[in-house]
């Protein structure tokens, strides 16, 4: 034992929604819970429990920030389950300023999510962040859903559009054996048009010209 103080909270494996989660009371107890974890075949860690009074949700979507008090009020441990009351409250500036770390340490995110037990003694603990994978609460779902279509539109939008086309540069000819056949057919065969039948005189008119010249000379 490493902290032999109890209770402490058990959690096995990445389930979420209150899943996987034991209360521990005492060494008994938990020598067990190391047994069913012996043949779980997964990871398990172990927190201090905090007798809570209510938990604060923390979501920031884009430039979006919300804040959610949840209580409960079926009596179980787990404030994340079974039937609570849920208010929006007002955005502290400490939220703001965790939830901003947060997405920084993960490179920048602009999704995520911070759950932060509230103690009887009013001691705050970030227990959970979460990213992308968030949970919608309260009345504005609605609204938040659209916050991240259009986030994720506008993302598309500044990566995924293609960039404005380069002014175009005449490409250079070929080289090798047909980059030299196609510079010679360019050079046998002119763009050019080729002479019509008229811009060449005919053998009958020259004959008349050399006629005529004949006859005005024997007149002179």
């Amino acid at each position: 034992m490493t902290a032999p103080r109890f209770p402490v909270v058990l959690k096995i494996g990445h389930a979420h929604g209150g899943l996987g989660k034991v209360k521990v009371d005492n060494i008994n107890d938990f020598q067990d819970m190391a047994s069913v974890v012996a043949v779980a075949n997964t990871y398990c860690t172990v927190e201090p429990y905090v007798d809570s009074k209510y938990d604060i949700h923390v979501q920031k979507i884009g430039t979006n920030y919300k804040a959610f008090m949840r209580k409960s009020i079926s009596g179980c441990w787990k404030t994340n389950t079974g039937s609570a009351m849920l208010e929006q409250i007002s955005m502290p500036e400490r939220y703001r300023a965790w939830i901003d770390e947060v997405s920084d340490l993960f490179g920048g995110l602009d999704i995520c999510a911070l759950e932060v037990v509230v103690g009887k003694d009013g001691r705050e603990f970030i227990i959970e962040v979460n990213d992308s994978a968030l949970t919608l609460l309260g009345d504005s779902q609605e609204e938040d859903r659209r916050h991240i279509a259009d986030l994720v539109a506008a993302r598309m939008q500044a990566i995924c559009r293609p960039r404005s086309p380069v002014s175009e540069e005449p490409v250079p000819p070929p080289v090798g054996p047909r980059g030299i056949l196609g510079s010679l057919t360019s050079l046998t065969h002119s763009e050019t048009p080729p002479p019509s039948a008229s811009d060449h005189p005919s053998l009958s008119s020259v004959g008349r010209r050399d006629s005529q010249g004949e006859v005005e000379d024997s007149s002179g």
